[in-house]
């Protein structure tokens, strides 16, 4: 039988406001109130150290949330008016009053979810020095966090509307690949941007990473500096296109798929709600911990603003 822990032993929670990213008390578990950390308050500080460290190692490895619109939420369930397309009226003539357009709003209701985070230090392991079992626990703490939020997010994209693509990494006569990457990413592009809808990112797995930027069509614009290949992943810009961003992380499935998308018309957004850590004693098995929670939930909200490139590899 699991024993059950009480978590506010040392009185020491925090949680980190999503607007503004400063760290409050909480007095309770999800209640976030404004209440400023005091240099007194030794738990609470000690709290807001572990969280702040964990939320700074994982920072750069929270890539998918850079195809969503971040919607900053205090509370973990909210509704919001999500802007999402504006239509004009082509040749109006002259003395002519055009046609009133407003905007079109959909409601996204939002319910935030919950991903946690053990932080955990035995007695023993805290009395030997040979080295920092914290240190090496929060680091592992600021990968899980993000690999959860991308794989989420990833499960989300995996969600869009399907257009069928070939396979890049395919190589009938190397060393020239059978299929044009471009082929397929500027079709997608020109079914979103003929609605209005102007891509700006594309997400894919590593899998599809590396067929892509392996494949002979697509290092040959590499060359010619047509495409542009960046240190952390990559970007490329293609004549009378915008740019469009690419990230790659294993949260995007299937492998076998790539997706494009406009984030800017809110096709994928993301509820980003509070981020709360507390620290806690459990004297009857000997260990202190520190409990990381972070409240999310991203959202489809213009599915014609988001397309899956099938089968682009093998």
């Amino acid at each position: 039988m699991s024993e059950q822990i009480t978590l506010v032993q040392t009185g020491s929670r925090v949680w980190r406001d999503p607007r503004n990213g400063k760290v409050y008390k909480a007095s309770a578990p999800g209640v976030f109130e404004a209440q400023a950390i005091m240099p007194e308050d030794i738990s609470a500080i000690e709290a807001q150290v572990v969280m702040e460290e964990v939320l700074g190692l994982a920072r750069p490895r929270y890539t998918l949330r850079n195809v969503c619109r971040i919607i900053p939420m205090v509370k973990l369930v909210a509704n919001f008016d999500v802007a999402t397309k504006l239509t004009g009226q082509e040749k109006v003539p002259p003395m002519v009053e055009a046609e009133i357009s407003a905007e079109d709003y959909s409601r996204v209701a939002f319910d935030l979810w919950k991903n946690v985070v053990h932080v955990v230090v035995s007695d023993e392991a805290r009395m030997k020095p040979s080295h920092n079992v914290l240190a090496l626990n929060t680091e592992d703490a600021s990968k899980e966090l993000p690999r959860m939020e991308n794989k989420q997010i990833g499960e989300l994209l995996a969600t869009a509307t399907e257009v069928a693509g070939s396979d890049w990494g395919v190589r009938t006569s190397p060393p020239t690949s059978d299929n044009d990457p471009f082929v397929d990413i500027i079709g997608v592009m020109t079914t979103l941007e003929s609605a209005g809808y102007y891509v700006d990112f594309m997400a894919m797995h590593p899998l599809v990473w590396g067929d892509f930027i392996t494949n002979s069509y697509v290092k040959d614009l590499v060359h010619a500096g047509i495409a542009r290949v960046g240190p952390t992943g990559g970007d490329f810009t293609l004549p009378g296109f915008p740019t469009v961003r690419c990230y790659t992380d294993y949260g995007c499935t299937p492998n076998t798929s790539a997706f494009l998308g406009s984030s800017r018309a809110n096709a994928t957004v993301l509820g980003d709600g509070p981020t709360e850590s507390a620290r806690y004693r459990n004297e009857k098995a000997g260990y202190d911990a520190f409990i990381i929670r972070q409240w999310l939930e991203p959202k489809i909200v213009l599915g014609d603003a988001i397309r899956e490139l099938t089968g682009v590899h093998a």
